[in-house]
């Protein structure tokens, strides 16, 4: 059992230690939210065509596909299987695009209620500042008491250990929904890649520039049986769409950028904050920058959720 010299010996050194380590006004929630206004104007920009516009290129690769093999050797399936693997790709990129909205929507309602979380926590701690009063309390809280009336020189609170380990908590949180948001314009950028390469005719395999020449050089057939201007709106259709994937991967590729510079952020924070218990000042304008920063996030919710509903008649950003 510690004797009572020693329990004031302790606190003694604690004080000293404290007096040596004075209190800072470390940024860190003014760079949260100035990090996460940053991401959010960039996510409001984002809008990228109607799923289905891109899903559709299924449908017109298999018409394509079902006109060169209706008029074509049997023998030679090369073309229409291209075709068909080209228009399939495309309707799974579709799809992915699809769930990119529902996955930002739900990411930025996620984070909007982290982030009031810590401001909620922040006005807390500016609003509370007790001496313990119980007898056998609590002398160690008689002694935080002491050092913060020592060491600071305003009347703004300290962060508690307690409370840094909040904070780290909710900061690993953000990290995690930021990652996992971030994977999936990964993973759609994997796939526009992969169909573009298909599309184009990556390491010598057949592109689709091959199934336009294979369509000139049996014109004739195709004559007999078809409609050329209708096959011709149907390769013209192919291009542009995958022409118009060729913008929407920039667009994907901007916005994992932003989101991976955010989630930098995030890992600076969270290895921050626990340095900082004990010593950073929780200030009135840690309270107003965060305030703000969430009703920026409360705004793009209702764009996201806008985009999300709306589904395929979205508006076009980028043009045809």
């Amino acid at each position: 059992m510690i004797s009572k010299v020693e329990y004031l010996w302790l606190g003694a050194e604690s004080i000293l230690t404290k007096i040596l380590q004075r209190p800072i006004d470390d940024p860190i929630f003014r760079d949260l939210a100035n990090s996460t206004t940053i991401l959010i104007e960039e996510l409001i920009k984002f809008n990228i065509p109607a799923s289905n516009n891109v899903k559709d290129l299924r449908t017109n690769s298999i018409s394509l596909s079902n006109i060169i093999s209706s008029s074509s050797d049997p023998t030679n399936l090369s073309p229409s299987l291209y075709l068909k693997s080209l228009g399939e790709k495309a309707y799974d990129v579709g799809s992915q695009i699809e769930s990119i909205y529902i996955s930002g929507s739900l990411t930025i309602d996620e984070l909007f209620n982290e982030l009031q979380d810590i401001r909620q926590n922040l006005s807390r701690l500016s609003k509370e500042y007790p001496l313990s009063t119980q007898k056998n309390a609590q002398h160690y809280d008689m002694i935080n008491h002491i050092l913060n009336l020592i060491t600071r020189s305003s009347k703004d609170p300290l962060l508690t250990q307690k409370d840094a380990h909040y904070f780290y908590s909710r900061l690993d949180q953000i990290l995690n929904l930021i990652t996992r948001f971030h994977d999936k314009f990964v993973h759609i950028e994997k796939e526009i890649q992969d169909i573009q390469k298909l599309y184009r005719g990556y390491n010598n395999f057949q592109g689709f520039s091959n199934i336009i020449n294979y369509i000139n050089e049996n014109e004739s057939i195709y004559k007999q049986m078809f409609d050329t201007k209708i096959v011709k709106e149907k390769l013209d259709f192919e291009r542009r769409q995958m022409d118009q994937l060729t913008a929407i991967d920039h667009e994907i590729i901007r916005v994992k950028e932003s989101l991976n510079l955010y989630k930098n952020d995030l890992v600076d924070f969270i290895e921050r904050i626990i340095y900082l218990n004990n010593r950073k000042i929780i200030t009135h304008e840690d309270d107003q920058m965060l305030n703000q920063v969430i009703n920026r996030v409360n705004n793009a919710k209702g764009t996201w959720k806008e985009m999300d509903d709306s589904k395929n008649n979205r508006m076009f950003r980028i043009e045809n």
